[in-house]
């Protein structure tokens, strides 16, 4: 399109993002779902559609509300049925936080994944994390921790757990337990093998657990559970001493009567404000074994890839939402004459923030669709691994700065309480903190290089296979990928070569590899879109990236800084951009 055609436009936006619906506004969902599952988008699209009005309207307001006026609170309640001190502490919810969050399990997202009759993509759960994120990720924290315990209930539990749990955690009709993964204690933070709560079997089987955990979300839901590491009594010191173990909130079968769980601490956060944090004492707490001794370590590990995918998901909901508000701001806000959006500069930030929102997503969507590969054959774990890992560091850092930038671009107003981009803000600096800091990841996925597993040539086969599905039109990509996969190999060969350095440059192997990565998506979906849309976006989007974390080493030579300005109109009305249009 000439920049003529570009000025003839009169385009419209929303003025508020509040009233949206996630799901149908989103094109780049739309996308990649009718080519990663296009089953699941002809099967789903109708509660996919529910949930994305929801998350744009009711769960917004919640947000709001929790955050503001009605955030957890701390109550001790006289009980002497449920605690050796003879009370019980309980948090008080803002009711409508806890109602929004049962409404998610009544649309059967989760249930229908264990449907063993016709069990459900594991993709569907993480696209509604998506949806849900992008007006609140304290409602989408419970749920990026109640899939997971469902899937290691299902695939690891003894029958009789499972039989008596899985259900509570699967009903649809408001009774949902809500679960948590609990593995932090106060001296090992990330070292889940520093565990110290110690697990003393009974007679019956059951396990009573004694210890303390530091930090302990979604905790204080009228019917909720927790996994829960522990150090068996009497098996050796260590990871190879851990087994895992159900607590569930209450010991009786029409959860009245509470299980020994006494509240320490209710934390004060920057924020994920209405999301209860807290530190609990088990003392004697009732618990059943998941796994045994030895066995614990690995399967929180299986909990934590699922969470890890979730927390991307989540990240790049925040990036959509970012992205949203600022296009709602700058269509809406007159200065000197003009609407923000008519201004060159204006719409050079909202494009930054529209390339690292697509970018991140197509990293997100990768570990999502990894875990759902690796659901159906356990042989695809070890990439469901790498690129968990390398997605939760990357996206989270990618949804911190477009937050920040939403709020800059939306000015005083955005730093205001008034405004979402003051709590989307707040609440996307949790995202590279949850499930393992940036650090952790890193040291993670050394183990994967240059342990035993082939974690790098599988990264290099992953490029490779990107690489070669390339059209002609994309001669310039194929020649990009083969010479950061080159540099990254040679990389490879000396950290094998020097395995005491791993942890020196296991931070610079994590960037490397979560933008080489990311690349490569980007260079996946523009060549599907290209073709089966006849839409040169992805391929701007993608030599945009690619220009702006590597500069000066694009090999197409054709593109130039300007070529997403030019189509400034087709990107933000989600309108193609077709390949014989003067594209770059």
């Amino acid at each position: 399109m000439s920049k003529e055609g570009s000025k003839q436009q009169e385009p419209t936006f929303p003025h508020s993002v509040r009233g949206l619906n996630f799901f149908d506004t989103d094109l780049n969902l739309h996308l990649f779902l009718e080519r990663a599952a296009p089953g699941l988008l002809q099967r789903r699209s109708a509660v996919l559609g529910r949930i994305g009005a929801f998350a744009g309207d009711r769960l917004d307001r919640q947000a709001e509300q929790s955050d503001q006026d009605f955030p957890p609170v701390l109550k001790d309640v006289p009980d002497n049925r449920t605690a050796p001190t003879g009370r019980r502490n309980e948090i008080r919810l803002n009711w409508e936080y806890e109602e929004c969050q049962q409404e998610l399990y009544k649309s059967g997202i989760v249930a229908v994944c264990f449907d063993k009759s016709a069990p459900e993509s594991h993709i569907l759960p993480f696209v509604s994390m998506y949806m849900v994120a992008q007006s609140d990720i304290a409602t989408g924290c419970p749920f990026a921790m109640t899939h997971p315990t469902a899937y290691v209930l299902d695939r690891l539990a003894p029958q009789a757990v499972k039989d008596k749990y899985l259900p509570e955690i699967l009903r649809t009709d408001g009774k949902t337990a809500i679960c948590g993964t609990w593995a932090t204690e106060r001296h090992s933070g990330s070292d889940i093998g520093g565990t110290v709560t110690t697990a003393l079997r009974q007679d019956d089987g059951s396990y009573r657990l004694q210890g303390h955990n530091w930090f302990t979300s979604a905790f204080g839901f009228r019917k909720f559970m927790g996994i829960k590491t522990a150090h068996v009594v009497g098996a050796p010191a260590g990871g190879k001493g851990l087994g895992l173990y159900l607590v569930p909130s209450h010991i009786d079968d029409n959860w009245v009567v509470g299980n020994n769980l006494d509240i320490t601490h209710l934390k004060r956060k920057l924020g994920t404000r209405a999301l209860p944090t807290v530190e609990v004492d088990l003392q004697g707490a009732l618990a059943y074994e998941i796994v045994p001794a030895g066995q614990g370590l690995k399967a929180m590990m299986t909990a934590l890839g699922c969470s890890r995918a979730h927390n991307a998901m989540g990240a790049a909901g925040v990036m959509r939402r970012a992205y949203m508000e600022s296009l709602c701001w700058a269509g809406s806000r007159e200065t000197f004459g003009k609407t923000l959006i008519e201004r060159p500069m204006v719409q050079k930030r909202i494009l930054d923030i529209a390339v690292q929102w697509m970018a991140g997503s197509a990293l997100a969507f990768e570990a999502a669709r990894s875990f759902d590969d690796a659901a159906k054959d356990s042989r695809k774990e070890p990439w469901m691994r790498i690129v968990t890992a390398l997605a939760k560091f990357r996206t989270a850092e990618q949804a911190v700065w477009c937050a920040q930038k939403a709020l800059e671009l939306v000015g005083g107003n955005g730093y205001t309480e008034d405004y979402a981009t003051a709590r989307q803000f707040r609440d996307a600096m949790v995202l590279p903190v949850w499930e393992g800091p940036e650090q952790i990841q890193a040291l993670e996925l050394m183990r994967m290089i240059a342990g035993a597993e082939p974690g790098d040539s599988l990264f290099l086969e992953k490029i490779a296979s990107a690489r070669d599905t390339l059209p002609a039109a994309m001669n310039g990509e194929k020649i990009n990928l083969s010479a950061l996969a080159g540099m990254l190999d040679d990389s490879f060969k000396k950290l094998r070569a020097e395995p005491q350095k791993a942890e020196l440059v296991a931070d610079e192997f994590l960037h490397k590899m979560s933008d080489i990565l990311t690349y490569a998506l980007l260079c996946e979906e523009a060549a599907w879109i290209l073709a089966n849309k006849h839409d040169c976006t992805k391929l701007l989007v993608c030599r945009a990236y690619h220009s702006r974390v590597w500069p000066g080493e694009l090999a197409a030579p054709s593109f130039s800084p300007g070529a997403l300005l030019r189509h400034f109109i087709h990107i933000v009305q989600a309108e193609p951009i077709p390949p014989a249009s003067d594209s770059n």
